[in-house]
C-alpha cells in the first residue's frame, strides 16, 4: 500500500509598520548656567560639592558614593558623569554622553546644579542633606 501525504504551506503574511514620526526628545528644564534659579543648589555644590553630589545620588536611588567622584580622585571614577548620563536616558532628555563629559569636566557645579533642578522638576523626593 502506497501513501502519498501532501503538505501545503501557507504563505507567510508579512507586515510592516511605518512610523511617520519620531518620538521628540526633551529639553532640561533649565540651562546649564541657570544656577541663580536655585541659590540653595548653587551654594551647596560651590562650597560643599562632594557632600552636595552625593545627596543628588541618594535623591536617584544610587548609593552615596557615587556622587562624591571628581575632586582629589573620589570614590567612583565617573561617578558625575553615570549620574548625569542615566537621568537624561530615564527621562528622554536631549544630550549625549560627549556633551554631558564636556560639561562636567568645564563646570561641574554647574552641571551638578542643573540635575538637581531637573529632579525637582521631575518630582524626585528632597534629600534632607542640604
Amino acid at each position: 500500500m502506497n501513501t502519498t501525504h501532501i503538505i501545503t504551506t501557507q504563505p507567510a503574511v508579512l507586515s510592516t509598520t511605518v512610523v511617520t514620526q519620531q518620538p521628540t526628545a526633551k529639553m532640561w528644564s533649565t540651562g546649564l548656567c541657570d544656577c541663580f534659579q536655585d541659590i540653595k543648589s548653587c551654594c551647596c555644590s560651590f562650597w560643599f560639592g562632594n557632600f552636595y553630589y552625593s545627596c543628588l545620588a541618594r535623591r536617584m536611588g544610587e548609593h552615596c558614593c557615587v556622587g562624591c567622584s571628581g575632586y582629589g580622585g573620589g570614590c567612583v571614577p565617573g561617578g558625575h558623569l553615570a549620574m548625569r548620563s542615566r537621568f537624561r536616558a530615564t527621562h528622554g532628555i536631549q544630550g549625549s554622553i560627549c556633551n554631558d563629559c564636556c560639561e562636567i569636566s568645564c563646570c561641574l557645579p554647574c552641571a551638578m546644579c542643573q540635575l538637581s533642578r531637573e529632579m525637582d522638576h521631575y518630582g524626585y523626593a528632597p534629600e534632607t542633606c542640604c
